[in-house]
């Protein structure tokens, strides 16, 4: 798992004192398209020269861009703009099929742009129904929360068979509006895109294992599987304390009779086993401050210092214990594997900050690996059965049977929280429809023509 890939910085030392990194940007990204214009000037190839003048105006965007996102963050984000690992793989995901959606159209007589077009539309459409479906179907959210909580994709939260509703729609309102004028045939489109689908769900579930979500279930230590700990910010350590598998990072909190009023959390105890018992902590220590990363104000979020807080607008007041408790399961940052502990030691009265620890979940089943898996084999499938279909629409009934199975048994190990019943029966259907449209076309289908012209 790696929530975060890299962080791109907003801050430059090595520029002039008091030259800000967003006028470099800018400055960067206007010469570099001043460049390319010249050069367009000076060669004679007509599609270079088209090219070079692209590049111009997408350089000088991009510089525009940059320099907008460094001048509005740089000081909310001191360790730079983060990359997440989910939203990479949906990037990679689109450019790669689309890549290999696009060459397989041109061997098919299909344009190039319209697949190109149409995968936008798809893309789009799908990221929308994706997380309408989670959003309105797991969280029961009003529509106001919606708009509100819509754009964090990072966060995981994408229901895949919202996705395929969603591309549905998107793919027949731009076929009524756009492509049926081009005479674009459903069927083989759908055949040429089969196999990019597959690539497609491969890197989105390899996205899901770099997020931490779409978690399986707790693998028995005696199984032949490779069971993965996930760290403590992955979504899996939530539902594992909540349903009482493991506690959030090794240790037990004293009960609230021996709890302190004003300052410090009370431990319990401390697994034996556990990463915080080897760094030092012990039962009946007093927890004084919880800090994030391996080394103070690592990120953007301050260390919690462990002590009673009076809310003045309210009156509420907040024990330490629960703010220890705040601290470690509802504050925790994005991407950070590492905790520390400054502790008052029960046997000696000593104030001591312990070294980093990395908790990390019960071994569980990697589901989303298993779907990268499949789905690669999936994907060598259907390139090996495309020259080998007898009617259009052959190929796109092999991904709905092969992946309805699939996830059919692959839920029967996940244990994230989802529309289970939902994803359960859309997979038995899937494989019903998938069947039945491939017994259909092969009965009654219009056989396949070498090329089609548009």
């Amino acid at each position: 798992m790696r929530q975060v890939l890299f962080h791109i910085p907003l801050k430059a030392d090595w520029l002039p004192a008091h030259f800000p990194l967003y006028l470099f940007v800018l400055a960067v990204g206007f010469i570099l398209a001043a460049l390319a214009r010249l050069s367009a000037r000076s060669i004679r190839q007509p599609a270079v020269r088209e090219w070079l003048r692209g590049a111009a105006s997408w350089l000088a965007g991009f510089g525009i861009l940059a320099a907008l996102v460094i001048w509005f963050t740089a000081d909310k984000l001191p360790q730079g703009l983060p990359i997440y690992g989910f939203g990479m793989m949906l990037f990679l995901a689109f450019l790669l099929c689309t890549g290999l959606a696009s060459r397989r159209a041109a061997r098919e007589g299909i344009a190039r742009e319209h697949v190109q077009d149409v995968a936008i539309w798809l893309f789009i459409g799908g990221l929308i129904g994706a997380r309408i479906t989670f959003l309105r179907a797991e969280r029961n959210l009003a529509f106001t929360e919606m708009l509100q909580e819509f754009y964090k994709i990072w966060d995981g939260g994408i229901v895949l068979y919202g996705s395929v509703l969603g591309g549905l729609i998107a793919y027949f309102l731009a076929y009524l509006l756009v492509f049926r004028k081009y005479g674009l045939a459903t069927l083989r489109l759908a055949d040429v895109l089969a196999p990019s689908i597959a690539v497609g769900l491969c890197l989105g579930r390899f996205g899901c294992f770099l997020n931490g979500c779409c978690y399986g279930q707790v693998a028995c230590p005696s199984c032949p599987v490779y069971a993965v700990h996930f760290p403590l910010s992955a979504p899996a350590r939530e539902g594992l304390v909540e349903q009482g598998y493991q506690t959030p990072a090794g240790f037990t909190l004293a009960p609230a009779r021996q709890q302190p009023k004003e300052i410090g959390a009370r431990v319990g105890k401390v697994d034996p086993r556990s990463d915080a018992y080897r760094a030092g902590l012990r039962d009946g220590d007093l927890i004084l401050r919880v800090g994030y990363g391996a080394a103070p104000n690592s990120t953007r979020i301050k260390d919690c210092n462990i002590q009673v807080i009076e809310n003045e607008k309210t009156n509420r007041i907040t024990p330490p214990v629960d703010v220890l408790t705040h601290c470690l399961v509802f504050n925790w940052p994005r991407g950070e594997t590492q905790l520390r502990l400054t502790v008052k030691h029960a046997a000696n009265g000593e104030e001591e900050e312990l070294p980093p620890i990395a908790p990390r979940t019960l071994g569980l089943h990697p589901t989303q690996l298993y779907e990268v898996v499949s789905m690669a084999l999936l994907f060598l499938v259907l390139t090996a059965y495309y020259p080998l279909r007898r009617r259009p629409g052959q190929v796109i009934a092999v991904l709905m049977a092969g992946y309805g199975a699939h996830r059919y048994l692959n839920e029967l190990l996940r244990d994230d929280p989802r529309p289970q019943g939902l994803e359960s029966y859309v997979s038995i259907v899937l494989v019903v429809a998938g069947i039945a449209l491939w017994t259909y076309l092969q009965l009654h289908g219009e056989k396949k023509e070498r090329k089609e012209t548009v």
